[in-house]
């Protein structure tokens, strides 16, 4: 149970943050957010987990190998989210990225995870509700589909080293959000400015501390486990992002979207029975 809540405050954290970085990056650009969002959050986790946990032992170089591997390749899911996004329909690659709670449970599945028929059919609700919620219509072209796949195999990757990586979970989210700020910092500076409007400053800090959030409660539910419950929970910012549009911001859902939450709160809802 508290695997599924961790989840879930997670994918909120996430959305949230989302949320916050949306304005921003329209008027700045993706990559310029993208290094306020990772330094904001290092500058919080980095000393808190030199403080509380110190620098990764002997014993545990493989668990910090992982971590750091994440780093890289959770930069590597962003740009090519953002490379999706900038070239294709919003819709089609936001359902398409969704399917990385699929790709994490198949895999794990398929290297010795047991699932019950009941697990597996909560985890396909979790798994259809979060592509439908993403979906926001149909897509003139099919243009920035590879992106969008290649950023759900990444961010899969991204779960798989935190699902098998034997470090705490503060350690991971330090050691991953370092690295991945030490690849976006150069990368930024050699192809523009990182500046941000003195108003949209606390969106943007904002966004990264909300992120941080999301990330440190990820690298807690897979901590937690089992991996295939905490990919598919961890993986609900659609279903969230649509309920705070609907919420905070006036938006009205789609019916696909509403069919998605349904199929989410049934899913989530069978979890928390056999989990």
């Amino acid at each position: 149970m508290l695997t599924i809540l961790t989840g879930l405050l997670s994918a909120l954290s996430y959305a949230s943050s989302d949320m916050f970085s949306q304005r921003v990056t329209r008027e700045t650009r993706a990559l310029t957010q993208m290094v306020w969002v990772l330094a904001t959050g290092s500058v919080i986790i980095v000393p808190v987990a030199l403080v509380v946990r110190g620098l990764p032992g002997a014993g545990e170089w493989t668990g910090a190998g992982l971590a750091a591997l994440a780093g890289v390749l959770y930069f590597g899911a962003l740009f090519c989210l953002l490379r999706g996004l900038n070239v294709g329909d919003l819709g089609l690659i936001s359902a398409l990225v969704s399917l990385q709670g699929a790709y994490l449970a198949v895999t794990v599945i398929l290297l010795g995870e047991p699932v019950t028929p009941l697990l597996a059919l909560a985890l396909i609700l979790c798994v259809v509700g979060a592509v439908l919620t993403s979906f926001e219509g149909r897509a003139g072209s099919t243009r920035g589909a590879p992106w969008a796949f290649a950023a759900g195999l990444l961010f899969t990757g991204v779960m798989l080293c935190y699902a098998y990586g034997d470090i705490d979970w503060l350690s991971q989210t330090a050691i991953s959000r370092t690295v991945s700020l030490l690849i976006a910092l150069p990368v930024a500076l050699l192809s523009g400015s990182l500046a941000v409007p003195r108003a949209l400053r606390s969106r943007a800090v904002g966004a990264g501390v909300l992120e941080l959030s999301g990330l440190s409660l990820l690298t807690i539910t897979f901590a937690l486990g089992p991996a295939t419950v905490a990919g598919v929970t961890t993986t609900q910012f659609g279903t969230f992002a649509v309920i705070l549009g609907f919420v905070l911001l006036g938006e009205r859902p789609k019916p696909n979207q509403w069919a998605g939450i349904a199929c989410t709160i049934v899913g989530v809802s069978l979890l928390a029975a056999v989990v």
